[in-house]
């Protein structure tokens, strides 16, 4: 009989984390400054307190603004409207990434949004910071922002979020921890003045309780075609998910992959209601093996257009492409997938940021 062999030591964990946290750095480099179009940079990076988690730590947000408009704190012109806000998630197995490698998205969206700012969260990463510290770290974010929205001129009824893979996870799970944070007491006198109008997912993991073994028989092309290898993919899940600190079942030790804060794709209808905003857009893969459960989730929130639950849900298969596909450099050709997710992504956003209902939290 096998001996299951002992799980990896944090430490461990973190000098390989580290090891790859350097090779990523490097290709988002050339993908931020070699490869065109150029993307923009961030016009200030802010580091703001936790305040929601366990562990104490900061949180760097790096804010991108169009030329035209840039951020000036204090000094808002009175004919100049409040400013819609995109808050990002960025990709990286909650364990490697940085806020700026979303840059080109970032542009995307001030290219036909030039009064937006797109914040991108520099959440805290794992196997220093695991489950769910990623988590509380997008509320904080979302909270500070929102505390902050007068003196930077932000419109706090246009808050859309956005992310991809892990980030996607992220921006799909962070209004249930921001609900749930909402109902202490702390917060009553502002409950009902915080609104989401929206999310915009690319590749996201929708449902922990599948094994990656079972991810990948979901989409047998996707281990084939995958930039992921299996030894990352372990870093990943070994790195961000401890068993100590993953959420337990009612009246029991076991853990619950199934929670809305792992899994948003099974979150019970009810929740979804409640903290849901009325617009979501979820793209995904062709060669991804997320492709089914990131289909099944947007297939299932179609339902809830329906019957009037919400407004619109949208996105679609990028055929013939790999999970972070859109995150490689290109160099001179470009990436006419990416251009196009991107495009259809942007004209989401157009019509949520520019849309001042959003359900109540």
């Amino acid at each position: 009989m096998e001996s299951t062999p002992p799980a990896p030591s944090r430490s461990a964990l973190s000098k390989k984390a580290h090891r790859y946290r350097k090779l990523t750095s490097l290709l988002s480099l050339l993908d931020r400054y070699l490869s065109w179009p150029l993307p923009p940079r961030p016009s200030i990076e802010i580091t703001i307190p936790s305040k929601i988690s366990k562990v104490p730590g900061s949180i760097e947000l790096s804010f991108f603004t169009a030329p035209s408009t840039p951020l000036s704190p204090h000094q808002q012109i009175k004919s100049c409207p409040p400013r819609p806000v995109l808050i990002n998630f960025h990709g990286g197995g909650y364990s490697i990434g940085h806020a700026r490698d979303d840059s080109r998205w970032a542009g995307s969206v001030l290219k036909a949004c030039p009064d937006a700012v797109v914040v991108s969260v520099n959440y805290r990463l794992a196997p220093e910071h695991p489950f769910p510290v990623a988590l509380e770290d997008g509320v904080d974010a979302i909270l500070w922002l929102w505390q902050e929205a007068p003196k930077y001129n932000l419109d706090k009824t246009r808050f859309a979020l956005s992310g991809s893979s892990a980030g996607g996870n992220l921006a799909l799970a962070v209004p249930f921890r921001l609900h749930d944070e909402l109902q202490r007491k702390c917060w009553e006198s502002i409950r009902g003045e915080i609104t989401l109008a929206g999310l915009v997912t690319f590749y996201p993991g929708t449902d922990w309780t599948r094994t990656r073994a079972e991810r990948d028989a979901t989409n047998p092309i996707a281990p084939r075609k995958s930039m992921v290898s299996p030894a990352l993919f372990e870093l990943f899940d070994d790195s961000y998910l401890l068993p100590a600190g993953l959420p337990k079942r009612p009246a029991t030790n076991r853990v619950d992959m199934s929670h809305p804060y792992l899994s948003p794709g099974i979150a019970p209808a009810s929740l979804l209601q409640a903290a849901y905003p009325p617009a979501v857009a979820i793209y995904t893969c062709g060669w991804d093996q997320l492709l089914v459960e990131g289909n099944a989730f947007r297939e299932r929130l179609s339902g809830f257009v329906e019957t009037g639950k919400m407004t619109s849900v949208g996105g679609f298969v990028v055929e013939d492409a790999v999970h972070g596909f859109d995150n490689k450099p290109t160099f001179w050709r470009g990436d006419q997938a990416r251009d196009r997710m991107y495009g259809d992504a942007v004209n989401q956003l157009k019509t949520i940021m520019h849309c001042t209902s959003g359900f109540r939290l």
